[in-house]
This record gives structure tokens, sequence and C-alpha cells, in this order.
């Protein structure tokens, strides 16, 4: 039996972490609240949009530079097996020693060949120390952003917030303040020109906190919001240059209030 306010059932029936009992119970309870029957809709429409948005794997960009180098490398031929590969070449032309090159001329080839060997491997292994680096940087970035998202949508208290933006764009906020953290999920938005991009503010007793910033296409982009929600009563949206501001420099495309 469902012992708290079934109106704080909303994230934990999406996450499908109910009971049996008590998700019979809120669904019963659904079919009578229209504010209930919207808040899950727009859960699950949030879920959706994470999901996609954290399915994408870290880019495996050195296997793929490796087999491309691999694949564009000459290899050294099969030897023709009607000739035989050990078969001795015969006298040279203008040569007094037949097939046999100088001692010296030999050594030198010799220390070139390994000398480039060297070189190879050792710019080889830099290059893979850099890219394997790089691997790793991106495997905690998207294990920590996945992280983060799970955190926000499990948390107890967690929230949901629309509003609609400028020419149909819509803007939603899901939020939890015991967790600190905050996703803001845009659908619709235009394309921006080269230099300008998108960032997200906290409105903080009014005055604006940069709270991230989105690509200059988002498309139906999910991102998670940066800084503290501290008393933040809304999370707004602006047109900036590219790299961000420090404060809004454009008319805000709108605002998503954040109940307390």
């Amino acid at each position: 039996m469902i012992t708290t306010d079934p109106h704080e059932s909303s994230a934990a029936y999406v996450l499908h972490a109910l009971p049996d009992e008590e998700r019979r119970e809120f669904e019963a309870h659904m079919a009578e609240c229209e504010s209930c029957r919207r808040e899950v809709a727009d859960l699950r429409q949030t879920a959706a949009l994470i999901g996609r948005s954290t399915a994408e794997t870290p880019p495996d960009a050195l296997r793929a530079r490796v087999l491309g180098q691999v694949a564009t490398t000459p290899q050294d031929p099969e030897p023709d097996p009607g000739t035989g590969a050990a078969r001795d070449p015969g006298p040279r032309a203008g040569t007094g020693r037949p097939g046999r090159r100088s001692p010296v001329r030999a050594l030198k080839l010799a220390l070139a060949a390994s000398v480039a060997v060297i070189l190879v491997c050792l710019g080889l292994a830099g290059w893979q120390h850099r890219e394997a680096s790089d691997a790793r940087a991106s495997a905690r970035h998207y294990e920590q952003r996945q992280a983060n998202l799970t955190k926000v949508l499990t948390a107890p208290d967690v929230r949901l917030a629309s509003q609609g933006l400028v020419e149909g764009a819509t803007a939603s906020v899901t939020f939890s303040r015991s967790e600190d953290t905050a996703t803001l999920a845009v659908s619709g938005l235009p394309r921006l020109p080269e230099g300008r991009t998108y960032e997200a503010w906290f409105m903080d007793d009014g005055t604006p906190v940069p709270a991230g910033l989105l690509s200059r296409d988002p498309g139906r982009q999910v991102t998670l919001l940066k800084g503290t929600l501290d008393n933040a009563s809304a999370v707004a949206l602006s047109v900036e240059p590219a790299g961000g501001s420090t404060s809004p420099t454009t008319v805000p495309l709108g605002a998503v209030p954040l109940p307390t």
C-alpha cells in the first residue's frame, strides 16, 4: 500500500522501481490524476532522451587508426614459389664480385635500417600512449556523465519542469535539490551560425549563473548542467558567442521555472 504522497511516485514508476502492489495502486491513482499522467509522460520522454545520449561509447580511435596504418603500409611480397626464395641472383653487371654488396655499404644499410626501426618504434610508442590516454579520459568522462544522469533520475526528490521556448522549441529540466544535480533536455532549437552557441543559466535570486554550453545544433539533446543548484528558481537559455559568456549578452530565449 502506498504510504507516501502518490504524486511523489512518478519517477519510481517510470524507472520500474515500485513494488507490484504500489505500482498497481499508483496506476489506479494515475487513472484519475491528470497531473501525474502528464508528469509520467514527461519523465518517460526525458528518460528516453537521456538513454539515447548515454548509449554512445567512447570513440575507439586508437584501434581504427592502427588498422588504417596497417592497411596503408606496404608489405614485403611473398616469394615466388616457382623461382625459390634462396636462389643466388648471379653476377651483377659492372661488378667484379658475383651478387655481393661491399661490406661498407652493407654496414651502412644495416645501420640506417636499425635507426629507422628505432625511430618508428619510439614514434609509434609515443603516439599509442597519447591515444590510450585520450581514450581513458573519454571513458572516464562518459562513465561520470552516465553516473550523474542516473543519480538525478533515481533521487527521491527528483522533479521535472518544462517550458516552451521561441519558435516552438521546448526545454525540460530534471533536477534533484538533495543531489544538487540538474539536466536540461531541449528539442526544436534552430541551428546557430558559426561563432555562436547556446548557453544555460541558473537564475539565482534574479542573477544568471553560467550552467553549461549546448552545441550550436542541439537538435534533441540532454545536457548535464554544471555548477550548483543552490537557490536557483529557474534555468534560462540564451544565444552567446562561441565559448560562452560570464553573463548573458542577448535576451534569453526563455526560462524554465524550478519549483521548490
